[in-house]
């Protein structure tokens, strides 16, 4: 337990701990100081000058941050003197003097923290002249536009690309009035080493790194704000969905969630808003004279009913996304065991369960080597990625990859070797205290040799190969499926697009297949009948993610008027099959 300190603060006795700053005993004992540069989970390097405090110590007066000084035990300060709150408003002054920080057409106004901080010291006229310097904005990148014009160089977008991504793209080029951000060596944006995490934009305190698509769309009085759980990988993340009558406008990262933090990749903060071009599903579907058309929900049903009763059990299949919830798998197994099933599966394959032990996301911030065995990080669970980023880039952990295929990673890696190799990988472990193995589907014969020769030295990671790959465990839906022996089929594809060729294929050649899906693709030439289903920011429930947290999806808008609910189709079905 950190020892305990006191200080005075604003002639207020008050307790910190030995290591806080100034800055966090004044947060922990709700003294307010004004902060711009200031962002929690991030160092602190004091340069917007804000958080400025008078120190009194050892007989002497100073003036500093208070996000850089130590607290002392028996320190002396003031965070709220007139002095200081003029020296705030000349440096607020020169901070607008110094951009084009004209608020009425900037994307930020009205969720601007440097607006803010003018309103809160009067600030109505600026003494300085307008530099207005000529700074061109930077439109390359396919999400986000920077604009340097509204920037104050904070520099938190600089620290949270390195510090939280570990990708170290952003940083300052140029000097005194001409300095700003750049990416690399000053490349364009859009052709850098950006991974497209999007955290320089949600901790932007201006409207210098602005989203293409929430834009102009709704300030923070006007939007409505729902936490829930990104559904496009197993990591789980923590998210929260902005959204203004009734439609999606982003997704940013809830700083307050298990396991990632508040860091997304690009999977779950910009392409499901950017990137989806299938077609949604919005009425029932029935396949006449080879095409979809639109039915009832009665017609529909009563059809898929009909061939599912009315077939031999052992030429039924059932498939499922485990992108579905924990709710909807367990209703799902208890509709088709209920009616003799025993052909069912996921979409995604076979789901082999993992040994009980095994390490956690945040473990991984402490390994100093990291072996990565038949998992892409650079495609996917791109936010384990980045926790690996952090340990290669920051702390110094070596990177060995264990792959056939060369992957993403390997220009990171100190090694790249292949799975016949992998003795040479328990050797390196020899220098290690913490290492961490992270595996993935791919994983073969190299994991068990791994896993025998690292016994008790390290800790083992599994990459669940499915969004919900422990609920489709838990509900017993892992199992291999026979398409083969497989003539009528009912499929529950959520929203999911990734769909095997050959999977399609041979669904194809069977006598009936319905499909619950959000999308009509690529069920279009599959399918006799498509029922509407909600997508990822429609549905609720919860989900268990490849550690083993349950964690819970929120709905963040309605769905189409005619679109039902994943769990509602299936218990339609149940009261039509008796199950």
């Amino acid at each position: 337990m950190a020892e305990e300190i006191t200080l005075t603060i604003d002639g207020k006795e008050v307790k910190g701990e030995r290591g806080d700053t100034i800055l966090q005993v004044c947060q922990k004992n709700g003294i307010d100081v004004p902060t711009l540069c200031h962002f929690e989970g991030l160092s602190d390097i004091g340069s917007c000058r804000l958080c400025i405090a008078e120190i009194e110590e050892r007989g002497r007066t100073r003036i500093d941050t208070s996000c850089t000084t130590p607290a002392v035990e028996g320190m002396v300060v003031q965070v709220s003197t007139k002095q200081l709150n003029e020296m705030r408003r000349a440096i607020l002054e020169l901070l607008f003097s110094e951009g084009n920080h004209y608020c009425m057409y900037c994307v930020a106004s009205g969720d601007c923290e440097l607006q803010d901080m003018a309103y809160r010291f009067g600030i109505d006229y600026i003494r300085w002249p307008l530099l207005y310097p000529e700074r061109h904005i930077d439109a390359s990148h396919k999400y986000v536009v920077m604009d340097p014009n509204r920037c104050i160089l904070c520099r938190r977008c600089v620290r949270a690309c390195a510090e939280l991504v570990g990708n170290h793209t952003l940083g300052v080029g140029g000097r005194d009035s001409e300095a700003e951000i750049i990416a690399d060596l000053k490349l364009p944006w859009g052709e850098s080493s950006c991974v497209n995490a999007g955290a320089c934009l949600q901790v932007c305190p201006t409207g210098a790194i602005l989203d293409r698509r929430s834009a102009y769309k709704g300030k923070k009085d006007q939007v409505e704000r729902v936490k829930s759980t990104c559904l496009f990988c197993s990591v789980g993340c923590g998210t929260e969905l902005v959204s203004r009558d009734n439609y999606l406008i982003r997704v940013e990262g809830d700083w307050e969630a298990e396991p990632n933090k508040g860091i997304l990749c690009a999977a779950g903060r910009f392409e499901p808003l950017y990137d989806e071009e299938r077609t949604r599903v919005l009425r029932p579907l029935v396949k006449r004279d080879g095409r979809l058309e639109e039915t009832t929900w009665d017609e529909a049903l009563d059809l898929v009913a009909e061939k599912l009763g009315d077939s031999d059990k052992n030429a039924l299949g059932a498939l499922t996304s485990a992108r579905a919830t924990n709710e909807t798998l367990e209703l799902f197994a208890k509709l088709f065991r209920g009616i003799g099933v025993e052909n069912i599966g996921c979409l995604e394959g076979p789901i082999a369960e993992p040994p009980e032990k095994e390490i956690n996301l945040a473990e991984l911030d402490e390994a100093d080597m990291f072996i990565v065995v038949g998992e892409d990080l650079a495609e996917d669970h791109q936010v384990v990625g980045f926790f690996v980023k952090r340990g290669v880039n920051n702390r110094g952990a070596r990177l060995v990859i264990v792959d056939d295929k060369e992957t993403g990673f390997v220009p990171l890696a100190y090694r790249w070797l292949k799975p016949d190799e992998v003795e040479e990988a328990v050797r390196l472990c020899d220098a290690a205290a913490r290492p961490a193995v992270i595996y993935g589907a791919r994983a073969g014969e190299e994991l068990a040799v791994l896993r025998k020769e690292l016994a008790g030295k390290a800790g083992f990671f599994w990459m669940a190969p499915a969004t919900n790959s422990r609920g489709a465990l838990a509900a017993g839906l892992s199992g291999a499926f026979n398409a083969e022996a497989a003539q009528n089929v009912y499929v529950l594809a959520c929203d999911d697009g990734k769909v095997g060729d050959e999977l399609l294929a041979r669904l194809k050649k069977a006598n009936f297949v319905a499909v619950q899906s959000s999308y009509v693709e690529p069920w279009a030439e599959v399918a006799d009948v498509v029922l509407p289903t909600v997508i990822w920011a429609e549905k609720e429930g919860t989900i268990t993610n490849l550690e083993g947290r349950t964690l819970k999806v929120a709905k963040a808008v309605e769905p189409p008027a005619a679109v039902k609910g994943e769990a509602e189709v299936l218990k339609a079905l149940i009261g039509r099959l008796g199950s």
